[in-house]
């Protein structure tokens, strides 16, 4: 395995929509392309942390401001090669110290009942649950909240 280098994006995160994409095919298989595309120019303060291995990109977690105090972690994974190794640690942890760092007070995210790597991983890292609900599709969603350590 190569060295994982970790990044935050800075250009503006529409630009990161075609390399995005890719990955979310390989960690989500069934990923509508259509919905990152529609959302991405229309998020507020975007915030984009990147897994790189030998230039090639293997890890993300994507969250944006919602009101003053909350970022909402929105949208992450990890190719699949590479579960099991920290990656989506790494990622969750910097993406929590810049948002800290940044005033937030607050990380909410929401993940399908049946993920539960996704809910372990959250509650590993401080999460609790915050919220259950069945989606407009029908899915069972479950909200996670943590407070941020100034």
């Amino acid at each position: 395995m190569a060295e994982i280098d970790y990044q935050r994006w800075t250009a503006p995160v529409a630009d990161a929509a075609d390399p995005l994409l890719a990955l979310c095919d390989a960690v989500f298989g069934d990923f509508d392309p259509a919905y990152l595309r529609a959302r991405l120019p229309h998020i507020a303060d975007p915030d984009l942390w990147l897994a790189v291995e030998g230039g090639e990109w293997a890890g993300f977690k994507l969250g944006y401001r919602r009101g003053d105090a909350l970022l909402y972690s929105w949208l992450g994974g990890v190719h699949p090669r590479l579960r099991g190794q920290g990656v989506a640690s790494a990622l969750m942890e910097r993406q929590h110290a810049a948002a800290a760092a940044a005033g937030y007070r607050f990380v909410e995210t929401r993940t399908r009942a049946a993920n539960n790597p996704m809910i372990l991983l959250n509650l590993r890292h401080g999460f609790h649950i915050a919220g259950f609900e069945i989606d407009a599709r029908g899915i069972a969603v479950v909200t996670q909240r943590k407070q941020l350590e100034a």
